[in-house]
């Protein structure tokens, strides 16, 4: 083995925590429910390895100064909590090191930042806020594709805890208060039927950035856009980043399974579009439809999976 190789394989081999150099507001926020393809957005993104990115850095369980936010957590745009935006601004300013944060960065030295997350929904706009009104990407999947992946690999319950997402969504009173239709619509709901569940919850997820967020302002990423016309999506989401960008190296990532494809399939064969047309029943999509529909997004998507290119934001 050459000295070269040596060296690039001791230096892959050692842990290190970069060095943040970038000013006190974010460059960049990227949101979107588990499983919406966030991770993948955000390497697209990234493909220049320009960004630091903050991997879910609102993880109560795995960061200290998120210990303040719930596992999912609703905020108004207008809410003032000086405890939670002093945490927020740490987070948001990089001030943040730790394993789980920095997984995926691999320079010693940044400028610019991303913060990429799960979990922040249901505070996008009080986040965006705090944060100086950064550019924003909204990631967006098929609801039922959604539950797919999450009924493979068991999830609906908090990372090193006891609650379910459920739960923890339907305790926010400030959100109920907020949101009444949620309330009304929760009882129709059977909550112990996995799809209906999880679909509910979907709703949730979008039904918030869809009022919280501009469409003036901000990006909706849609999945299924970048499998199926990727030069044209990839192109327009640049466009509204203002960045210039090689296409031919965003063409290898577009290729490339994230770090988080926990099932392992082979990313260019499988389906990942509408193969939840075969896995659940008429009466599930139908059921689907109609939970959709209650809260008014049902026009984004067509009965075949694929978005309509109505916008998702009421503003």
């Amino acid at each position: 083995m050459g000295i070269g190789a040596t060296l690039k394989n001791i230096f892959s081999s050692v842990k290190f925590l970069p060095f943040d150099l970038g000013e006190s507001d974010i460059s960049l926020i990227l949101v979107g429910m588990g499983r919406s393809g966030t991770t993948w957005a955000g390497n697209i993104i990234n493909y220049d390895n320009d960004y630091r990115v903050l991997f879910e850095p609102f993880l109560p369980a795995k960061v200290n100064e998120a210990k303040g936010f719930k596992y999912i957590q609703y905020l108004n745009p207008d809410c003032i909590n000086m405890t939670l935006a002093n945490h927020a601004s740490i987070i948001l300013a990089g001030k943040i090191q730790n394993d789980w944060v920095d997984r995926g960065n691999s320079r010693f030295f940044y400028r610019h930042r991303m913060l990429k997350d799960i979990r922040c929904n249901l505070m996008i706009g009080w986040l965006k806020k705090v944060a100086n009104n950064p550019p924003v990407v909204f990631m967006i999947r098929h609801p039922l594709q959604v539950v797919s992946s999450w009924k493979k690999l068991g999830w609906g319950k908090e990372v090193a805890g006891n609650n379910s997402d459920f739960d923890i969504i339907m305790s926010q009173e400030s959100l109920l208060r907020d949101f009444p239709i949620i309330s009304e619509i929760v009882k129709e709901i059977n909550r112990e039927d996995f799809v209906q569940n999880i679909v509910f919850q979907w709703c949730i997820h979008h039904l918030i950035p869809s009022i919280h967020l501009r469409r003036q302002e901000d990006y909706a990423l849609y999945y299924e856009n970048l499998i199926t016309d990727p030069d044209q999506e990839v192109d327009k989401l640049f466009r509204y980043l203002e960045k210039p960008f090689n296409n031919k190296k965003v063409k290898k990532i577009l290729g490339n399974a994230s770090s988080t494809n926990f099932q392992q399939r082979d990313f260019r064969k499988s389906n990942t579009v509408n193969s939840w047309k075969d896995e659940f029943s008429d009466s599930q999509v139908e059921r689907t439809n109609e939970i959709l529909a209650a809260f008014g997004l049902d026009n984004i998507y067509d009965t075949n999976g694929f978005p309509t290119g109505e916008t998702i934001f009421k503003l």
